[in-house]
C-alpha cells in the first residue's frame, strides 16, 4: 500500500476514532466471516500484496472455507470462495449486491464518477448499462463479425511480417506492463483496440509502429487498473481522510491530473467527433449515432457529466465520453489478454497444440481460413479456449461489488458497505470441481459430440468458468469478446506454427512458467508480461492465402470509408 508521510502521521488517530465508533455502535447481529487475525485498527493491511492479492487470498480460502473477511485498516472485505456462495450473493440476492466498489482516486477523481465499471446501481449505471447493450448484446454483437473478420485477416498479415522479431531482438517491458511497438503483444493489442475504436468512433487503429494512440490507449487502462485495485490508496480504505484539506491529502492532486490527462485524450476523441458530427463529416459509431439521436430530441448541445431528470435520460457529453471508454477498455484489455494467455498455455502445452492442429486440418483444411460456422466442428479448440480462462481469468478477483444493506449469510453478517469479491482463481483452482485445477486439462469440457456452448453465464447453472462475473453486472461485452477470442485463436492455429525461443546452448525452449504469478503483471487485470514468440507460416500456400486476404481487406476498408493500414 502507498502512503505518504502525512497519512501516515494522521493515521493512528483515525484509525482509533473509527475503532471506537464501530465498538460504540453495537449493531452486530452475527459474527463476522472468519479470516486471518490482524493487528489493531490497521487490520490485514501489510499482510498481502494488494496489488496481487489473488494468490494469499487462494491460501486463506483453502484455510477458511467459502467465505472470509479481510479488514484493510476502515475497509472490509467479504471474499466469495464457492460457486455457490458467489451465485447466491452476486445472482440470487442481488437486489443487495449490484453495486460495484467505487474506490475514490479511481472513480470519483480519476473518473469524475462517470466510468461505468466503478458505478452504483444507480439511475446512471442502468441508462449507460441499456445503452451499452444495444451496441454488445447478443443480436448487435454479432454486426460487428464483418469488422472481426476483416481485422483479424490483417492480424494474421502482421504476424507473417513480424515472423522471429520478437526473438531475435531484445525487448524490454515498460513500467505497468508497457508494451514495446515492435513486439508481437502490440499486433495483437492492434487488433482489438482497431475493433472496439470503429465500434465506438467509427475510425480504425490501421498504425503500429509510430502510433502513440495505440499504446496510450493501453497505458490509460494499465493506470486505471492500478489505481483502483482495493488498497492502492489508503483514502479508499478511510472515507473520513477525505475531509483533510489539499495540504494533507496528495492523493487528490494526483488523481485530478489523471482525469485531465485521460480528458486530454478520451475528451478530445469525443470533442473531435463532436465537431465531426456538427459538420456533416461524422463516421458510423456509438458516439455519433448517439449524438444524432440527442440532436433529434433537441439536445443537441448537452454539456457537463450525468444524465438529464426527464424520462429519456440522455446522457450529457462527459458521461458519453466515459461510456466510450468503458467499451474500449472492456473490450480491448482483457481480449488481447485471453490471447497471450492462449499462446503461452499453448507452447507450454505441446501435445495440446499439436492435437488442436491436427483438428483443424482435418476440419477446416488448407484451402480456407475457419470462420464461426466451425465451432460446432473444432470442439477441442474450444475446449482450449475455455481451459485458457479458466487456468488464467483476465481478472481473477472479477470487479469487486459492494452491500448495499446489511445481510447474513451462513450465519456470517456481511456488513453494508462492505466490499464483496466473487474470488473468481479460487473458484476456478476449486480441487473437486476442476480436479487438479493447476494442470492444463481441455479435456474437462471437450464435447466432440454435442453442440458447442459456451457455458460462460449469466445462466448459473452448467457455468464452466465464471470470467465476465454475476448477476446484473454481467459483462455485456462477452459475445463480441467470445466471437473475437474463436475467430483470432482459430485462424492463429491454422496458419502458423508458432514457436517460443530456445536457450542458444542447451537448446531447451525458454518460456516463462504460467505457474509462477511473476509471469503476469498486477492490478485488477493480470496478463502475462511479454515473451518472445516465432511466428512461422505453416507453408507457403498459407502466406500467400494471407497476403492475398490482406491485399483484399484493404479495397474493403476503400469501399467502407475507412482508413487503410499503414506498414
Amino acid at each position: 500500500m502507498n502512503t505518504s508521510n502525512n497519512e501516515l502521521a494522521i493515521l493512528s488517530i483515525v484509525l482509533f476514532v473509527t475503532g471506537v465508533l464501530l465498538y460504540t455502535k453495537g449493531t452486530r447481529r452475527a459474527p463476522l466471516p472468519p479470516g486471518p487475525r490482524g493487528i489493531p485498527f490497521l487490520g490485514n493491511m501489510f499482510q498481502f500484496n494488494v496489488m496481487r492479492p489473488y494468490p494469499q487470498y487462494l491460501k486463506w480460502a483453502q484455510r477458511y472455507g467459502p467465505i472470509f473477511s479481510v479488514n484493510l485498516g476502515g475497509q472490509r472485505i467479504i471474499v466469495l470462495n464457492s460457486s455457490e456462495a458467489a451465485d447466491e450473493l452476486l445472482v440470487t440476492r442481488s437486489k443487495l449486491y449490484s453495486s460495484h466498489e467505487s474506490p475514490h482516486v479511481g472513480f470519483d477523481l480519476v473518473s469524475d464518477q462517470q466510468r461505468m465499471v466503478f458505478m452504483p446501481y444507480s439511475r446512471e449505471w442502468k441508462i449507460v448499462r441499456k445503452n451499452v447493450h444495444g451496441i454488445l448484446g447478443p443480436g448487435p454483437s454479432k454486426q460487428m463479425r464483418k469488422m472481426q473478420d476483416l481485422e483479424c485477416r490483417v492480424m494474421l498479415h502482421d504476424l507473417l511480417c513480424h515472423g522471429d522479431t520478437s526473438i531475435v531482438e531484445d525487448f524490454v517491458e515498460g513500467p505497468h506492463g508497457k508494451v514495446p511497438e515492435r513486439h508481437w503483444f502490440s499486433i495483437i493489442r492492434r487488433y482489438t483496440t482497431s475493433l472496439m475504436m470503429t465500434l465506438v468512433y467509427g475510425r480504425r487503429i490501421h498504425r503500429i509502429v509510430d502510433n502513440p494512440e495505440l499504446h496510450q490507449v493501453y497505458e490509460m487502462m494499465s493506470n486505471i487498473t492500478h489505481v483502483s485495485q482495493p488498497g492502492r490508496y489508503l483514502v479508499d480504505a478511510l472515507p473520513i481522510l477525505r475531509w483533510l484539506p489539499d495540504i494533507l491529502a496528495p492523493w487528490r492532486a494526483e488523481g485530478r491530473k489523471m482525469h485531465e490527462w485521460e480528458m486530454d485524450f478520451w475528451g478530445k476523441l469525443f470533442s473531435d467527433s463532436r465537431t465531426a458530427f456538427l459538420n456533416g463529416t461524422g463516421l458510423n459509431g456509438f458516439v455519433q449515432s448517439y449524438l444524432r439521436a440527442r440532436a433529434e430530441a433537441g439536445l443537441e448541445d448537452l454539456p457537463g457529466k450525468g444524465a438529464t431528470e426527464d424520462a429519456a435520460g440522455w446522457m450529457r457529453d462527459k458521461l458519453i465520453t466515459y461510456t466510450a471508454v468503458s467499451i474500449i477498455e472492456a473490450g480491448s484489455d482483457t481480449s488481447s489478454t485471453a490471447v497471450f494467455s492462449f499462446v503461452l498455455l499453448m507452447l507450454s502445452n505441446p501435445d495440446v497444440l499439436r492435437r488442436a492442429k491436427e483438428e483443424m486440418d482435418a476440419v477446416v483444411g488448407s484451402s480456407r481460413m475457419p470462420d464461426w460456422e466451425d465451432e460446432d466442428r473444432l470442439p477441442w479448440l474450444t475446449a482450449c479456449i475455455k481451459e485458457t480462462l479458466r487456468c488464467a481469468p483476465p481478472l481473477p478477483l472479477g470487479i469487486p461489488h459492494k452491500a448495499d444493506e446489511d445481510d447474513i449469510y451462513n450465519g456470517y453478517l456481511i456488513p453494508k458497505g462492505s466490499t464483496v469479491i466473487g474470488n473468481i482463481w479460487a473458484i476456478h483452482m476449486d480441487p473437486v470441481r476442476y480436479p487438479d485445477p493447476t494442470a492444463f486439462k481441455p479435456e474437462r469440457f471437450y464435447n466432440p459430440d454435442g453442440k458447442f456452448n459456451w457455458a460462460s453465464g449469466p445462466d448459473t447453472h452448467n457455468r464452466d468458468h465464471y470470467i465476465f462475473g454475476w448477476g446484473r453486472r454481467f459483462c455485456s461485452g462477452k459475445y463480441l469478446a467470445e466471437a473475437s477470442m474463436f475467430i483470432v485463436l482459430s485462424r492463429l492455429i491454422w496458419a502458423f506454427d508458432f514457436y517460443a525461443a530456445s536457450d542458444l546452448q542447451t537448446g531447451k525452449v525458454k518460456l516463462p512458467d504460467v505457474h509462477d504469478v511473476d509471469t503476469f503483471t498486477d492490478g485488477l487485470v493480470t496478463a502475462p508480461k511479454i515473451y518472445p514468440v516465432g511466428f512461422q507460416p505453416r507453408s507457403e500456400k498459407y502466406a500467400e492465402m494471407i497476403k492475398a486476404s490482406y491485399r483484399d481487406v484493404q479495397n474493403d476498408w476503400q469501399s467502407m470509408g475507412l482508413a487503410g493500414d499503414k506498414r
